[in-house]
């Protein structure tokens, strides 16, 4: 299960479900209590899968560093072998030279997306899960300010 799935859900069970009395809902507490922990259990498993996102980006910026490194050490070879012609040897430490930048600002752009992406999932989850607390907290407060309504009519 994945969160959106619980929370449609807990939409559907609210929503659906729950029968209308006087034009509100009546909601079993106890059943939407259950289904926010469920969400509450979702959320580590979100975060994780975040955490993998930054894991496989920390994999790719590495490989790109070892990347980078080779073709650096195989321009100073290329760069001994060829040091009686001065100008492919500026050529070939230029080139490192780009190619290391060249990776490095990848690496960084990288870094940066799994960083927004992870911001903008748990913004997301957050917002969502606010706004169902919001959603069951007005439907309590309904609940009960329609008891102690009825109380005080049956008085």
């Amino acid at each position: 299960m994945d969160i959106e799935f619980l929370v449609q859900r807990l939409e559907e069970y609210i929503f659906e479900e729950c029968p209308k009395v006087f034009g509100l809902r009546m909601v079993n507490e106890e059943a939407v209590r259950n289904q926010l922990a469920q969400l509450r259990e979702m959320i580590p498993v979100e975060i994780q899968r975040a955490r993998e996102v930054i894991e496989k980006q920390d994999a790719i910026l590495i490989a790109a560093r070892h990347d980078a490194e080779r073709i650096v050490a195989k321009s100073r070879e290329d760069m001994a072998k060829k040091a009686d012609d001065h100008q492919i040897t500026q050529d070939a430490r230029h080139k490192a030279g780009l190619i290391l930048q060249r990776a490095e600002k990848e690496a960084g752009v990288l870094r940066s997306d799994a960083d927004e992406y992870v911001f903008d999932s748990l913004s997301q989850l957050q917002e969502e899960l606010t706004r169902i607390l919001q959603v069951v907290e007005n439907g309590l407060r309904k609940l009960e300010a329609e008891k102690e309504t009825q109380i005080r009519s049956q008085e």
